[in-house]
């Protein structure tokens, strides 16, 4: 779990249980401890949801935030590119392969390819570890909405 984010169950009659990881706002930056995913292939992959769709979400009307988030995590993830994505620690982690990307079946151990800072490193993996198992990670923009 990412340190900066919290993490909420949300039920609903339609959607069932959602789980949902929300950034936890900075006072210059809605995007916290993401933001230094903003302008990259991650941060393409976080959605960007309206405070109102969270604020009704929280009181168990989701489909306003279902419109905004879109597919699945699991789905999100499947769609970035090898490149991008692709495992790069094929000698020390046994579940990684050639087939080895974000999405339902990454293994625990893995590591994202061509990031040298070690801090940056850590957050997409465990951004990409969030998705496989189906948390939505979102950033959070409107007054409608305030993290308690």
């Amino acid at each position: 779990m990412i340190e900066g984010l919290q993490y909420v169950h949300l039920p609903d009659k339609t959607y069932g249980e959602m789980k949902v990881a929300i950034a936890v706002p900075r006072p210059d930056d809605n995007w916290g401890v993401l933001a230094p995913l903003r302008d990259t292939v991650w941060g393409s992959f976080i959605t960007t949801v309206s405070g109102e769709a969270m604020s009704q979400a929280r009181y168990g009307y989701s489909a306003p935030l279902m419109r905004e988030i879109g597919t699945h995590p699991q789905e999100r993830a499947r769609r970035m590119s090898e490149k991008e994505g692709r495992c790069a620690n094929f000698t020390g982690c046994a579940g990684a392969g050639p087939t080895c990307r974000p999405g339902k079946k990454l293994p625990d151990c893995y590591e994202p390819p061509e990031i040298e800072d070690v801090d940056l490193l850590m957050l997409v993996t465990a951004l990409a570890l969030a998705w496989r198992d189906g948390w939505y990670v979102v950033v959070v923009e409107g007054p409608e909405f305030t993290i308690r």
